[in-house]
């Protein structure tokens, strides 16, 4: 049975990116576990506390549309705004959720995925990637070598994808998991303010589908491979 990891930046974003993966991995009996690096407590109208809260409480609520349950999710709750690959305590929670996971295959954004806290969370986790697999740090747990690592799009397409995987067969499970996101949706946020929750979110996924044997299909960058797990 392959373990896989999803590294999110705020809750939401791992629906976006690769929420139709998250279904097909968990519909094959993969073993599905999610890190949310912040709670996204910035990202909406509502008082900072609160909302952290609420969006952590949606998280729970889209993994189980998807298949993946609760005690799969940790919310590691670096500041939104925060993500910084320099931090050594963020390393260092980051290199132990990856050698206490031990995944096959781990997910995060994209190296160029224009949002300063995507960058920042692609720099983080692939800092601590590339130390898992030593025997630094045993302090945060026994050495594990992430074999295989894909990257996922959200608000920077990806130039030159690398893996465009087929989600006509759960595309409606990523729309009904992104529906469970009720803060983030343009009435909670307010006019003027940036959201993907929504049909919008499948714009981008419609557009992979066309550009290649149509449907819907989402993008990836690879970023290490030892075998594609599909």
């Amino acid at each position: 049975m392959a373990r896989v990891l999803i590294v999110a930046p705020h809750p939401d974003d791992e629906v976006l990116g690769c929420g139709g993966s998250i279904a097909m991995h968990a519909e094959a009996g993969h073993e599905v576990a999610i890190a949310f690096l912040t709670s996204g407590e910035h990202g909406g109208s509502a008082e900072a506390d609160d909302l952290g809260t609420r969006r952590e409480r949606e998280a729970v609520d889209a993994a189980a549309a998807l298949g993946v349950r609760s005690d799969r999710l940790r919310f590691l709750r670096f500041p939104d705004g925060g993500i910084d690959p320099y931090d050594c305590d963020q390393f260092g929670v980051v290199l132990e959720v990856l050698r206490e996971s031990r995944p096959d295959l781990l997910y995060l954004p994209h190296p160029k995925d224009g949002s300063f806290d995507h960058e920042a969370a692609f720099a983080l986790c692939w800092r601590a990637a590339q130390m898992a697999g030593s025997s630094n740090y045993p302090q945060c747990g026994s050495p594990h070598w992430v074999s295989t690592i894909l990257g996922y799009e959200v608000w920077t397409p990806i130039t030159q994808p690398a893996l465009l995987r087929d989600i006509a067969p759960v595309v409606e499970r990523k729309l009904a998991a992104l529906g469970r996101y009720r803060t983030q949706t343009v009435g909670a946020k307010g006019a003027g303010q940036s959201t993907l929750v929504g049909p919008a979110c499948m714009h981008l996924t419609g557009f992979r589908g066309a550009s290649t044997t149509g449907g819907h299909r989402e993008a990836f960058t690879v970023l290490r491979l030892r075998e594609v797990i599909v």
